[in-house]
């Protein structure tokens, strides 16, 4: 006879129903219960980088001694709640993704000091602008335009840590990493109508063939100054060899005015065409060119956009790629709050799984968000997904944009009532505390679904 689970303590009722779908991931009480802790604490609000050390002090019962064997040695699977997590999304029948969803395939960094961090080098740093010591992970992500969801992370092993250099078997490019990302979704079962991505992925050739030979469709940048072979047939009158260059050459007239919206309402004014770059781009090609920018009388590089596609032209026209690109701008809005609050970068741990399943966890923590904050009607979304992805975005549809003033937490806006105003509560009550010293329990004024004091 098979020996019940025992029960674990009642923390919060909403943490607590939404984390009993994952206790058969957990063989021992210890770790159901360090689930749930670790969950809260990346929930409440931001006062302290979110280490272990502040992890305990902020949840009642937490110890740290605990939570550390949870994320570095405890025996469970992070790919296997990963998959989950997605799961729970996919069920939802308010959330679902659907076929006219993106996937989003980017890299993030954070700066870190020392090299005690195995992942840790002097790498490009995006949020930085420039090669700093941190970490890097290659995300992928799935968005509509008016919901988004992380689906999977993968580390970036910096050559110079490894002791074969790149010719290390465990050393993968950020295109290849990505690319295990596409088919870790695509087994997962996530619908999605084109892959998109800036110009690291745009510009390897290696990635672009693996997704033709898939058979998926895509959206990836170019620089302004990719270069592409061409046979000059009349020095006098040379082709254009770069993006940039078959820009210049588009006749104003033929640029399409368009008017768009970003993710905070704000209207945007836009021009895009279709250029043709030699055999190896044009709308008769099986590959397109499109640019896009804020005025095509001048091209600022800074304000202009090329796109690679083998979308048809019957299937989408100029707009609509450039519509299904910027797209892509939804993923920073899950890396503000998912740093800014949810503690991504905040780990002290020095090995690579353990790091992974901090980040595995924030994702977690991002999809209880956007789980608990469903609209309460099944019908809200599904007359939303009628109309065409990347279009005019209203205020009521935003999703995970700006937390309302005071909340510091990554709720998703649209959100019920009475789910942001208990957070909202919860974290004013938080902030109220005295600065963290020795662990302690929260006040008895905290509000008691975030509390077992009753």
């Amino acid at each position: 006879m098979v020996t019940p689970r025992k029960p674990t303590a009642p923390t919060t009722e909403a943490v607590d129903r939404f984390c009993a779908q994952f206790d058969d991931l957990f063989g021992r009480l210890a770790e159901r219960t360090a689930l749930r802790q670790y969950l809260m604490g990346l929930l409440l609000p931001r006062e302290h980088n979110k280490t272990l050390t502040v992890l305990a002090a902020l949840v009642p019962g937490g110890e740290r001694q605990w939570l550390h064997h949870f994320v570095h040695d405890a025996p469970w699977d992070s790919a296997a709640l990963n998959r989950r997590r997605l799961a729970l999304w996919q069920a939802d029948p308010t959330l679902a993704p659907h076929g006219e969803g993106v996937l989003i395939v980017d890299e993030t960094g954070d700066r870190k000091r020392g090299h005690g961090i195995v992942l840790a080098a002097q790498q490009y740093i995006g949020k930085l602008g420039h090669t700093a010591n941190g970490v890097v992970s290659v995300t992928s992500h799935w968005a509509d335009g008016r919901q988004h969801i992380p689906l999977g992370v993968r580390p970036y092993r910096p050559a110079r840590r490894l002791p074969g250099g790149k010719a290390d078997p465990a050393f993968r490019t950020k295109p290849e990493l990505a690319w295990e990302l596409i088919e870790e979704a695509r087994a997962a079962g996530i619908p999605f109508r084109v892959v998109v991505a800036d110009c690291v992925y745009g510009e390897n050739a290696k990635l672009e063939a693996r997704l033709c030979a898939a058979g998926l469709r895509y959206v990836l940048a170019l620089r302004p100054n990719r270069g592409t072979w061409q046979v000059v047939q009349d020095p006098a009158q040379p082709p254009a060899f770069t993006p940039a260059e078959a820009a210049r050459r588009v006749p104003l007239s033929h640029w399409q005015r368009l008017v768009r919206r970003d993710s905070h309402g704000k209207e945007l004014v836009r021009y895009v065409a279709e250029l043709e770059l030699g055999v190896a781009y044009g709308p008769d090609q099986p590959v397109r060119l499109i640019a896009a920018t804020q005025d095509p009388a001048t091209l600022q590089p800074d304000a202009t956009w090329y796109m690679a596609t083998n979308l048809p032209l019957a299937e989408a026209s100029p707009a609509e790629v450039y519509e299904l690109y910027c797209l892509r701008d939804w993923i920073e809005h899950y890396y503000k709050p998912a740093k800014h609050e949810l503690g991504w970068a905040d780990f002290q741990m020095r090995a690579e799984r353990a790091i992974v399943r901090h980040w595995q966890l924030v994702m977690l923590a991002f999809t209880f968000c956007l789980l608990a904050g469903r609209p309460p009607d099944p019908t809200t979304l599904s007359g939303l997904r009628a109309e065409r992805p990347g279009g005019k975005i209203g205020p009521p549809a935003r999703v995970a944009g700006h937390a309302p003033p005071g909340a510091a937490l990554a709720m998703p806006l649209g959100a019920p009532a009475p789910v942001l105003a208990e957070l909202v509560h919860s974290a004013s009550t938080a902030r109220t505390r005295c600065t963290l010293g020795a662990r302690r329990s929260l006040p008895t004024a905290a509000h008691p679904n975030l509390t077992n004091q009753r």
